[in-house]
């Protein structure tokens, strides 16, 4: 690493420690990590808490450590992390979602079960390693429980922001299998990376240039002005759409170029079940691309290239 990178990587981790010591533990209301409200309207914080103290776990336990830190005792988040994943666990939300952009439990529990690993396993925690596979497996089995699609995918496809929720369940199932090396969870997670990139009742990957047929009509100003309207390059490459959802919107702003130029919705034969997609510049509700909405799939692809992680466990 160079200097100018280690600098930075202080600072960043500096800030870390005081943002974590800035949490407020007791939150009241609506919690406005956006405003409004009404566009990310997240309600669970414990596993926010739970990811963050795990990481700066990491950061700290390795050594090396710059002056001025708050805290250099990596056991003081480990501690902290396996507080707070058992705040969850106990909580109001639990097993209540995937991992996605509200819910980051399933990727803090597979973390802390290997910082767990990694500090030797000590005693006095408030959560052990099987709790946290349990919790996980709890999160998934909700999921397959409650699927009723005939392609196999373990999200209801009108539930909205499917491919974030889908991609991030398949990021759990790979987690599972990864510690335990039981159950069907590794040919689920096949499974349901395989519905979102075509085995679903529309027949297209909701990933921008991944596969045969995907998005041509993004609601992305940039990729709608200069990009194609074809699938042909320039394009909006790896990103996710939203994906079916419980309607289609309408709408969009001047300049924008229509998209398809022909108005023909040709997917709209396939809508059923209360689930609609549309490919339509001005369906944001199943056509907009956002960074939360791929980084699960990054991670998910990343556990299809490496296998697993290196180091612990």
């Amino acid at each position: 690493m160079n200097s100018t990178a280690q600098a930075y990587a202080n600072s960043c981790l500096l800030a870390a420690e005081h943002i974590f010591d800035l949490a407020n533990t007791a939150p009241t209301g609506n919690l406005l990590t956006v405003i409004p409200f009404s566009f990310y309207p997240e309600t669970e914080w414990r596993d926010d808490m739970e990811l963050g103290a795990t990481e700066l776990y990491f950061a700290l336990q390795s050594g090396g450590l710059p002056s001025g830190l708050p805290r250099t005792d990596a056991s003081y988040y480990l501690q902290q992390a396996a507080t707070w994943a058992h705040a969850y666990i106990t909580g109001p939300n639990d097993a209540s979602d995937t991992l996605n952009l509200y819910d980051v439990s399933g990727f803090a529990h597979f973390d802390l079960y290997r910082a767990i690993a990694l500090a030797g396993n000590p005693s006095g925690l408030a959560v052990s390693q099987t709790d946290l596979t349990s919790d996980i497996a709890n999160q998934i089995q909700a999921s397959v429980s409650g699927a009723t699609d005939p392609f196999g995918f373990g999200v209801a496809w009108k539930n909205g922001d499917t491919v974030s929720h889908g991609a991030g369940l398949s990021v759990m199932a790979k987690e599972y299998y990864s510690l335990t090396n039981t159950g069907s969870y590794a040919t689920n997670s096949r499974v349901w990376l395989a519905n979102i990139l075509g085995a679903n009742p529309w027949g297209l990957s909701f990933i921008a240039g991944d596969g045969a047929v995907f998005p041509n009509c993004m609601q992305h100003q940039v990729a709608n002005i200069v990009g194609s309207t074809n699938g042909t390059q320039p394009r909006l490459s790896g990103a996710a759409v939203e994906g079916p959802s419980s309607e289609t919107s309408s709408g969009t702003l001047d300049g924008t170029v229509a998209c398809p130029s022909n108005g023909v919705d040709s997917y709209k034969p396939f809508n059923g079940n209360g689930a609609t997609y549309s490919d339509n510049v001005g369906s944001y509700t199943t056509n907009e691309p956002a960074i939360d909405l791929t980084a699960t799939s990054f991670l998910m692809f990343s556990w299809r290239i490496a296998g697993s992680p290196s180091g612990a466990p």
